[in-house]
């Protein structure tokens, strides 16, 4: 084999070489990068459903504290409507429970608007839009089902849209009912807890509980 063909042949296995290195590389990066993924969403899913809880039940002390600035802000001055009637007749508005003291009042009332989540079961849903988030956004959404009451109906679901501060917590961007721009279809994304019908337990003969 004469120098030329020497010299080309080693010249291919070096650019093979090299292309192999480079695919190599490529793909131990994008493994990092969902491992990285999976570490917060790890952590979120876990935020989403304690801010569903508190929503759920009403804790507006808890959910208060979960908001982004912005978030807070619109919550303390917008009029959501709570379900509850006042002594007087008028509306409850969730900032007339921002203050744990005035929670802890109406809470004891025993009023139908507060709701125990752990009565659910597994009779709902929390979806993850996976797609949304990425290194810039660094915004996750999630769909919650239901939001409302026990009933696992249509029209009863909430969005919860997330983003970390400069500190590194993430806080709630706010109440959303409504499908953001991002969401590609409510059924779009991937579910981390998926509704299960609870089974009904048989009647005890002697009619015993």
């Amino acid at each position: 084999m004469n120098k030329k063909l020497i010299g080309l042949a080693l010249l291919i296995v070096s650019l093979l070489t090299i292309v192999g290195c480079s695919s190599n590389s490529d793909a131990s990066s994008d493994e990092s990068a969902e491992t990285e993924k999976e570490k917060v969403f790890e952590e979120t899913d876990e935020i989403a459903r304690e801010f569903y809880q508190a929503g759920f039940e009403l804790n507006i002390p808890k959910a208060h504290s979960m908001l982004s600035p912005a978030g807070q802000e619109k919550l303390e001055n917008e009029p959501y409507v709570t379900g509850i009637v006042k002594e007087d007749g008028s509306d409850l508005h969730a900032s007339d429970l921002v203050d744990p003291e005035e929670y802890g009042k109406y809470k004891k009332s025993g009023a139908e608007g507060f709701k125990d989540f752990d009565k659910l079961n597994d009779e709902y849903e929390i979806r993850r839009y996976d797609y949304v988030y990425d290194e810039d956004s660094k915004e996750i959404i999630y769909y919650v089902k239901p939001w409302r009451g026990y009933e696992f109906k249509d029209g009863d679901s909430n969005f919860i849209s997330m983003k970390q501060n400069e500190e590194g917590e993430w806080k709630i961007k706010q109440f959303i009912d409504s499908i953001p721009e991002d969401v590609n279809g409510k059924d779009s994304g991937t579910i981390i807890h998926p509704y299960k019908k609870a089974e009904d337990s048989e009647e005890d003969e002697y009619g015993f509980e």
